[in-house]
């Protein structure tokens, strides 16, 4: 757990130092009524958002009582009462509802969670993937590829013999 951690804290402090930020903080009543305004800045720090909140790149923590978009990476620790969406993630995102459109470095945690290809884990009531590398624990997970473990009532792998196992499902 301790190199998973520190792995994990270097990641994010090597991705920060790519970039150049707009802004440090950043609040979000509605995406078009945003502070800063634009959808394509880069935030480094803090982002609040009451309703819908949207940027192109974010580093950092991301809280939402509604929703949080991010358009390309987003590094750190993502929370919303409703959905969390970003292009890749490298971190933890933790709402009702989780997108990832490609890849996953880290954990997601919600009632329903989706990853293009993970790098971690999924917890959730509902878990789909297109790869899994790592852990989905949940009463549904599905991936075509799992180079891992499966938890769940309904355990689904598309590309081995048996695609479908209660319980407990082993794909390597």
């Amino acid at each position: 757990m301790k190199k998973l951690v520190m792995a994990f804290a270097i990641l994010c402090s090597a991705s920060a130092l790519c970039a150049e930020p707009d802004y440090y903080a950043a609040l979000c009543a509605w995406a078009p009524g945003q502070v800063p305004s634009s959808s394509s800045s880069v935030i480094w720090g803090v982002r609040g958002t009451l309703f819908y909140g949207d940027c192109m790149r974010m580093d950092g923590l991301d809280l939402a009582i509604g929703a949080n978009r991010t358009r390309e990476r987003f590094n750190g620790l993502g929370v919303a009462l409703v959905y969390n969406y970003a292009n890749s993630l490298a971190g933890v995102e933790l709402g009702f509802a989780n997108v990832v459109e490609r890849e996953s470095y880290g954990l997601q945690l919600g009632a329903w969670n989706y990853a293009g290809e993970v790098y971690g884990a999924q917890g959730g009531i509902v878990n789909v993937a297109d790869y899994c590398a790592g852990l989905q624990v949940g009463l549904f997970n599905w991936t075509d590829n799992l180079d891992g473990l499966q938890l769940g009532l309904i355990n689904v792998i598309i590309d081995q013999p048996v695609c479908v196992f209660p319980f407990l499902n082993i794909g390597f």
